[in-house]
């Protein structure tokens, strides 16, 4: 008789330990919130460090273009004729170039999405557990969002920068010293192009190790055995959990 209040306490307690594992959000430490927070702090210094590559690649890409420009002549050159558009080259890849500059710069000074969010989730109501849920899952979903921005943004960079390298290497006659020169550093900015994916930008950083957070709730739970009938090898009593720590 001792073993049926035993039992059905175990059953009560893995089943609201069960129900509690179903909201991950309310029990990983950070939240998502309060780590939002602790990043609009510092955002200023980390948005700067993640588009620095990018910013590198831009910048030997405006230079290669900068030494080709007025370096491919009207008429012809070594008996070819050279067609309008790689004139335009490298006023085309100086201006594209110029822009990712002015983009990655402007978004380093006043781009603040950490702060935004914050300011927005601190108006919530904080309260009840559904209330709580809804700031957290909205947390999350904003954390992920960055991360998908910060990858697409080092990818289009790559094959931006990239293509101007290679259009302006196939502009280039390469026949005096100022051009062969500029397509060296035309060379150098294909190469440089590849730079954002060897670098991993903060939005990254932080939804990673976020969802490294989260899986970690469930790291006590060892396993969960099925508890036996003595009288009777075919019959389960019930099931339990066993954590270590």
């Amino acid at each position: 008789m001792k073993l049926i209040p035993i039992l059905l306490l175990s059953i009560l307690t893995t089943t609201v330990y069960a129900q509690d594992l179903s909201y991950p959000e309310l029990h990983v430490t950070p939240r998502a919130s309060a780590r939002i927070k602790l990043e609009a702090k510092d955002e200023a210094s980390n948005t700067f460090k993640s588009f620095l590559p990018m910013q590198v690649s831009a910048i030997s890409t405006f230079v290669a273009a900068y030494m080709l420009s007025g370096k491919v002549e009207d008429g012809t050159i070594a008996g070819e004729k050279v067609d309008d558009g790689k004139k335009a080259a490298p006023g085309i890849a100086m201006g594209i170039s110029a822009l990712w500059l002015g983009a990655t710069t402007w978004a380093s000074m006043k781009f603040r999405p950490y702060r935004s969010s914050y300011r927005k989730k601190k108006k919530m109501p904080y309260r009840s557990k559904r209330e709580k849920l809804t700031v957290e899952r909205l947390a999350e979903e904003e954390i992920n969002s960055l991360k998908r921005v910060g990858k697409r943004m080092k990818w289009i960079s790559v094959i931006t920068n990239l293509g101007l390298g290679a259009m302006l290497n196939d502009a280039n006659p390469d026949i005096t010293d100022d051009q062969k020169g500029a397509k060296f550093v035309a060379s150098l900015s294909q190469v440089l192009a590849f730079a954002p994916l060897f670098f991993t930008t903060q939005w990254e950083t932080v939804a990673e190790e976020q969802d490294k957070y989260k899986k970690k709730i469930y790291a006590p739970v060892a396993m969960t055995p099925i508890l036996m009938d003595p009288t009777n090898t075919y019959a389960a009593t019930g099931a339990s959990l066993l954590w270590q720590f």
